[in-house]
């Protein structure tokens, strides 16, 4: 069983008409006109901006005065409003508390277009037959859902470790990011028993998903060894800068457990103390 929302691909022939596009040679399918556009690597807001779109890609974006809008099938005046990319939610559980449409009508108009969520509460229930199942109503939503397998990394034995032969067939999939948050205590304690999975996570090309909360020094080192890519447990600005330093990706939480936003939100103004050597 494969969910239908596989990574997009740009062919060369996806990629010659884009240049067209982009250099009015052929006409956009759908162009927004007169926006502010975020730009999100430059820290800039660059007013009249024109956006060309073209099936499931943008082919450009900047100022585009002299574009004839004759051929074009669907033109948007935003009428200087902001644009920004859409928001990754990295790391939530949509099993937890609600259905999944009743989630999207919060999430979809605050921007989030993607989902990345856990579903290590389905397993230990209804084991890999479950999880495909819960993957399954995932599919054909207003925006883009996507899971990590379930780690399995309890302090409770009955419910410590995935089956490899489980883990196998969820990793084939394209909807299966990587291995879900593998917390670090049991990863450090027992790790005969799950290294192999995070290792067999790490060979099929896919992201091990962190979960430090109160691992320090030494021992934060050590779990960041295993190849562990990202963290959503810092409470402070000072837990975000130790991860940060070891190269993990870390997400501020914000949810119904915790609200650390507020203490860890000082950040911004450390890493812009923080400049090259002088």
């Amino acid at each position: 069983m494969r969910c239908n929302m596989a990574p997009t691909i740009l062919h060369g022939k996806d990629a010659h008409r884009l240049m067209r596009v982009a250099l009015g040679q052929e006409p956009a399918q759908t162009v927004i006109v007169n926006a502010r556009v975020v730009n999100v690597y430059t820290a800039e807001v660059l007013p009249g901006q024109t956006i060309l779109i073209d099936g499931a890609w943008i082919a450009y974006v900047g100022e585009y005065r002299d574009f004839d809008f004759s051929r074009t099938a669907h033109v948007i005046d935003a009428a200087g409003k902001v644009i920004i990319p859409g928001l990754i939610d990295g790391h939530t559980h949509l099993a937890w508390f609600f259905s999944v449409p009743e989630f999207l009508k919060a999430a979809i108009p605050g921007g989030t277009t993607t989902i990345v969520t856990e579903t290590m509460e389905i397993y230990p229930v209804a084991g890999y037959d479950g999880v495909c199942d819960f993957l399954a109503s995932l599919a054909d939503q207003p925006i883009k859902i996507f899971a990590t397998a379930p780690a399995m990394a309890s302090t409770s034995r009955r419910t410590m470790g995935i089956r490899p032969k489980d883990l196998q067939r969820l990793l084939q999939r394209d909807d299966i990011l990587g291995l879900g948050e593998s917390y670090w205590q049991t990863v450090l304690q027992q790790p005969q028993r799950l290294l192999p999975a995070l290792t067999d996570t790490l060979i099929a090309g896919k992201r091990l998903e962190g979960h430090s909360a109160g691992a320090r020094g030494r021992k934060l080192a050590a779990y960041a060894a295993t190849g562990i890519s990202s963290c959503h447990e810092p409470i402070s600005a000072e837990d975000v800068l130790a991860r940060l330093r070891l190269g993990l990706w870390v997400m501020a939480r914000e949810g119904s457990i915790r609200r650390d936003l507020k203490s860890i939100a000082p950040i911004k103004d450390q890493s812009m103390a923080i400049g090259p050597p002088g």
